[in-house]
This record gives C-alpha cells, sequence and structure tokens, in this order.
C-alpha cells in the first residue's frame, strides 16, 4: 500500500523548482507519457526558444538555462501536439546576489545591486480546514502591497506536512498542487520536509533539491538539506525529522561550514519540528514528536546562535508564536530566564523593532525563533510558552521582506488582518555578547 500510494502518476499542474539568476526548473504530470517541450522568450506573444525532453516520460522536468538575472520570462508547454495551457504563463528569475566581504564593500564580479526581496511562508499548509481563506488572504494582501514589483512573491516556502494526513500522492494533488496551483505556475517553490510528509515516499519524488548549490550556497550533495541564495538573504532546509541532529554528523558539519561560507547579509533557516511551542505540541514533553524538539533545542540553537543566525522558521505545532531575539535557552521552559532575551525590541506604529549587531559581528548577536504551522488551520489551545510571548491562534501565513539593512514579517491571519509586524534592523549599535555565561 506504501509503495501504491507513493507512485507519482497521473496529471499534476506545472509548478517552479531551483530558481537561479539565470535558470528556472519547471515540473509537471501527464496520464499519458510523451517527450514533452517548452516554449518560452520574453514576451507572451513570442516564445522563440524551446526546449524539448530528450525522453517519454509522465513526470515532466525542463531546466531552462542561460537566462538573465532578475527577468520576467513567458513560458507555454507542449504535450502531444496540444498547448497544455490555456495562454502564456510567466516566471521572474532571481537577481544576482548582493555580497559583502565581512560588512565591507560589495565584491565585483558577480555581486548583484540591492534588491527588497518578498517571500510568502506556509506553515502545514496540507491541513484543509482554513486552508482556502490563509491562501486568499495572503494573495490579497500580495497583490494589494505588490508596489511594481516584477512577481507579488519571489519564492514561496513551507515548513513542512504539505499533504495531510498520509503525503500520499494524490493527497498531494488536491491538498497542495491544485490548492496552490495559481501561485505555483508563477513563483517557484521551497519545501519542508515534515512528519506527515514522510508517511509516503512521494516527497522526494515530486520536489527537486539543489544537491550541487545549484540556487546558490554550499554544496550538501543531499536531499534532506542545502541552501540557497536570493539576494541579500542566505536560506538553509533542514530535515529535523529523520536526520540525526547529533553533533558531528554530515549535516551539522555541512551547517556549520554553510553558515561560515556565506557572504549574504542575512540567514534564515527552517526546519519542521519547533524548538519551543507551546501550542498543539509541548516542546518540554520528551514523548512529542518523539524527542525531536527537544534535540533541536539542544543540538542544533547553539549552532544557530555561535554562528549569527537571525532567523528560524518552524512549523508542526498548528499556531503561531514567536519570540524576541534570543540566546542560550536550550532547556525546558521554566528555564528560561529575562536575560536570555538579548534584544526586547522596541514598538512602534509599525511593529516592534529590533536591532542586531552585524552583519559578522563578533560574539552572539541574537536569533529569533517562530513557530508557523497554521496556513491550514488555526488551533484554540492554550498558548503559553514563555519564550514566545507574541501568539496568534488564528489560521494565517507569513509575508517576509527583505533588503540589504532590514528584514521585515508580517503574520497575515485568514481574516485578512496583519496580527503580528515587526522589523530586524542590522545595526552597528546592536549589542553582542561573548558567550553564555
Amino acid at each position: 500500500m506504501v509503495w501504491y500510494q507513493s507512485r507519482v502518476v497521473g496529471e499534476r499542474p506545472v509548478y517552479l523548482q531551483l530558481p537561479a539568476p539565470n535558470a528556472m526548473t519547471l515540473r509537471w504530470g501527464t496520464e499519458q507519457p510523451a517527450a514533452d517541450t517548452v516554449f518560452y522568450g520574453l514576451a507572451a506573444d513570442k516564445l522563440d526558444k524551446q526546449v524539448s525532453e530528450s525522453q517519454v516520460t509522465v513526470n515532466h522536468r525542463v531546466s531552462l538555462k542561460g537566462l538573465e538575472p532578475n527577468t520576467r520570462y513567458y513560458y507555454r508547454i507542449k504535450h502531444q501536439g496540444q498547448w497544455r495551457q490555456a495562454q502564456a504563463e510567466w516566471f521572474v528569475t532571481s537577481p544576482l546576489p548582493q555580497k559583502t566581504d565581512q560588512g565591507t564593500d560589495l565584491e565585483t564580479g558577480q555581486a548583484g545591486t540591492e534588491y527588497m526581496a518578498r517571500f510568502w511562508i506556509l506553515g502545514d499548509p496540507g491541513k484543509w480546514i482554513a486552508r482556502s481563506q490563509v491562501r486568499d488572504a495572503g494573495l490579497t494582501w500580495l497583490q494589494e502591497n505588490a508596489k511594481g514589483r516584477g512577481a507579488y512573491a519571489d519564492a514561496l516556502l513551507t515548513t513542512g506536512d504539505n499533504a495531510y494526513a498520509n503525503a500520499t500522492n494524490e493527497e498531494y494533488l488536491s491538498e497542495f498542487f491544485l490548492p496552490y496551483e495559481k501561485v505555483l505556475k508563477n513563483i517557484p517553490l521551497w519545501p519542508v520536509y515534515g512528519n506527515h510528509d514522510a508517511r509516503r515516499w512521494a516527497f522526494y519524488k515530486l520536489f527537486e533539491r539543489p544537491l550541487h548549490a545549484e540556487s546558490g550556497g554550499l554544496a550538501s550533495n543531499s536531499k534532506q538539506y542545502f541552501s540557497f541564495d536570493y539576494a541579500q538573504a542566505h536560506f538553509i532546509i533542514l530535515d529535523n525529522h529523520h536526520h540525526d541532529l547529533s553533533p558531528d554528523t554530515a549535516m551539522t558539519d555541512w551547517l556549520k561550514r554553510d553558515i561560515k561560507q556565506t557572504k549574504q547579509k542575512w540567514v534564515i533557516v527552517l526546519f519542521h519540528h519547533p524548538p519551543y511551542t507551546g501550542g498543539t505540541y509541548d516542546s518540554d514533553n520528551k514523548k512529542h514528536s518523539r524527542g525531536r524538539m527537544t534535540r533541536t533545542r539542544e543540538e542544533l540553537l547553539p549552532i544557530f546562535e555561535y554562528l549569527g543566525v537571525d532567523l528560524v522558521i518552524s512549523g508542526h505545532s498548528h499556531v503561531y508564536e514567536r519570540s524576541h531575539l534570543l540566546h542560550c535557552h536550550y532547556g525546558l521552559s521554566n528555564s528560561f530566564k529575562q536575560n536570555m532575551v538579548l534584544d526586547a525590541g522596541v514598538e512602534n506604529q509599525s511593529g516592534r523593532q529590533y536591532k542586531k549587531a552585524g552583519p559578522f559581528a563578533a560574539g552572539i548577536t541574537g536569533t529569533m525563533y517562530m513557530v508557523l504551522g497554521s496556513s491550514g488551520e488555526g488551533n484554540k489551545r492554550g498558548i503559553d510558552h514563555p519564550a514566545l510571548p507574541f501568539t496568534s491562534a488564528k489560521a494565517g501565513s507569513i509575508v517576509l521582506d527583505i533588503n540589504a539593512t532590514t528584514l521585515t514579517s508580517r503574520y497575515i491571519t485568514a481574516d485578512q488582518t496583519v496580527e503580528d509586524r515587526f522589523s530586524m534592523i542590522k545595526s552597528a549599535t546592536g549589542k553582542p555578547v561573548a558567550n553564555c555565561n
């Protein structure tokens, strides 16, 4: 049964993967096997380039290469002599990453100009209770606040559990690909692997992972963990469900080397099981999630904080929760002390504002932790972890804006309310600390 339900077969709408300044990969599925052709170009009425598959298949994959950075392209797919789309669709390539050398001038050569990047993040989107309301509220906000951008968002990310309950091929279609069809055809996708994704084998057949740093970062040679760059941001996606989190494993060794090598101004990490939560799961309870939350808190958080990670986003708990800039809280919730808050921010008309030393400041500069597992449903259970003072039981999604100096986050709920808004500013007046003593 597991093998049968994990087969990747049948019709599947087109979705975008592995974005890069010079490339984009298109995936889709068909009932009938064929070698399909992608026609593309710089205008919807002039698709003057084409790439054809070399083999007949029902699981289609075409990588378009030699593209220009930060450029809108139009495309249309022909299957067995017929167009799959009624008209040409579009995507926008990534800008060249803006790199810094220990916070000084831009590098010459392949360094890009400053760019305000926008990311739409969904938490546990496979749940269906409030999915359509969250999707529509997020899209409405994005489109009303596009402000002349090439795309209303630069990428779509998730925190895992992309299909419920068992992540079968059919459930991915009905619970993810079809509900987000209008988004996935234009906006590239980076999904996290969650515990429900792990119930079948379809996930790694459906989704591309950049084993060889195709989208920037340090090559991991693993589908379970990788990184990518986008403008001023460096993203790291980890598997904290299946992978061993012990020190000196292949993943933790790669993680340290990857963070140390990046010259992007912001570092954001995503995985599924949260280190802190008081929502539908209790991160103090070692029996919950088989201890994965405890191991994440004890093994990974010291790495993040000592190497300057700015924001950690997880899912699993079907609520929204957020911390201040923290350091050195690796135990149970009753061990949390206020001196573990490195910066509590200042409230203003635009939300709460934090100042963070860096980039590349010596010492611990504070890391913010966010739980986003509520894009399919909210939850009315008690939410009371002392490290997470900002909470919401409403279903919603995150819009994350990042430029050279400022990271801004908005939690947009299903009723189209901005429930939580904060900004983090890289500043010379931020106060790093030497260690946890």
